[in-house]
């Protein structure tokens, strides 16, 4: 029957057949020799709400990450040269990517579930870990970063940044504001050295005068900031838009996230 075959049919049969064999062959070399994985589509591990490490084993860590607009939890993690990481990835709100930089993990952030990947870090070095799915105006903060070391002999987490960079001391008050501030995702828009982001820099912001969009000076006092939180469509600061969204934080919240902003100078 072969021989009935038109010469160009054949050439398209052939060519068909070796580019499926190859496409096998690639699924088959990153399955056995990469460990790569499709994860499904329903949740396979428990859910979680917080950022966890924990050993499981020789040279081995299981550690949560969490991932919410915007900023990954924990921000850093230090382990020693040769550890494998069992990583489970989740959201607290929207879809977000996860690539770490230099390795073969590339998961999705979904809300509901748990995705996992499995690396083995035998370089030492810093490896930054960023989304690449668009997750809203502060996407391009959001990031992390695992260091490898032959410094060090048990992994650990730095759950959140530094909370006083300056070396000044916060009360306890501003330093739960801070967490907040971190949590809640106020670290996607405003940053707090100067730079201007989707929304005003809290570096200087406490005691200084903003003008509105419709003209109007305000002074940035307790009373301002407790009407931008609960109501944060009522001002505009010119030159931004009405993109902050209502953050659901209780009076007490409120409060120590305002004591917080009146350290940032």
């Amino acid at each position: 029957m072969w021989q009935y075959i038109d010469k160009s049919e054949k050439k398209v049969l052939i060519t068909a057949s070796l580019v499926s064999a190859g496409h096998l062959f690639l699924i088959a070399y990153a399955a056995i020799f990469l460990h790569l994985t499709v994860p499904t589509c329903q949740p396979n591990e428990k859910l979680f709400d917080k950022p966890d490490l924990r050993s499981v084993g020789d040279h081995r860590y299981e550690v949560h990450y969490l991932a919410k607009m915007w900023n990954f939890q924990p921000k850093k993690l230090t382990v020693p040269v040769g550890t494998t990481l069992d990583i489970f990835l989740g959201s607290q709100d929207v879809n977000h990517g996860f690539h770490i930089n230099e390795t073969n993990v590339n998961l999705m952030a979904v809300p509901g579930v748990v995705n996992k990947a499995v690396h083995t870090f035998n370089q030492p070095g810093v490896y930054h870990i960023v989304c690449h799915e668009y997750c809203g105006f502060g996407h391009q903060n959001m990031n992390a970063e695992i260091e490898v070391t032959d410094k060090v002999t048990l992994a650990s987490m730095d759950q959140q940044e530094s909370i006083s960079g300056s070396g000044e001391t916060l009360s306890e008050a501003a330093i739960a504001g801070k967490v907040i501030y971190q949590q809640k995702g106020c670290v996607g828009c405003h940053s707090l050295d100067g730079t201007t982001g989707a929304g005003p820099s809290f570096k200087g912001l406490w005691g200084r005068t903003e003008e509105m969009q419709d003209g109007q000076k305000i002074l940035v006092d307790q009373a301002y900031l407790v009407e931008s939180i609960k109501l944060p469509q009522a001002r505009i600061v010119k030159g931004f838009g009405p993109i902050m969204p209502q953050i659901p934080l209780s009076d007490e919240e409120i409060a120590k996230v305002i004591e917080y902003i009146k350290t940032v100078k």
